[in-house]
């Protein structure tokens, strides 16, 4: 009865461990995960109706760039732009990229800095 015991815990002790689910000790695949490194403007602030370039430097597999504004304009597309604004835009406006592809999406933001044509300022 002792030897029947036994082996009925040993069993039982042994199917226990024998359920536990893997764990899988290997890093995610990240190689098709968007990053947005940075978002650069050759010039942070400008008078109206003056222009900057504004680059966003992203990592990722076939990324898809997209572009908006809350005041003033733009021309381009890809991973790179024109901004300007108007005098009617005097302040700080944002400009926001949204880089995405088949595994979701990621959004960056930077400000500029619009200053009147006819004040003092850059």
């Amino acid at each position: 009865m002792k030897l029947k015991s036994f082996i009925l815990i040993a069993i039982v002790v042994a199917g226990n461990f024998g359920c536990d689910k893997e764990t899988n000790d290997k890093p995610a695949d990240t190689t098709d995960q968007i990053t947005i490194d940075s978002l650069v403007a050759s010039h942070p602030t400008v008078k109206a109706w003056d222009t900057t370039t504004i680059t966003c430097y992203a990592r990722g597999l076939d990324l898809i760039y997209g572009w908006e504004c809350d005041h003033g304009n733009f021309n381009g597309s890809g991973t790179q732009i024109r901004y300007a604004a108007g005098e009617c835009c005097v302040g700080i406006n944002t400009i926001t990229c949204t880089v995405s592809n088949e595994t979701g999406q990621v959004v960056g933001q930077i400000q500029i800095e619009v200053t009147s044509y006819f004040g003092g300022g850059k």
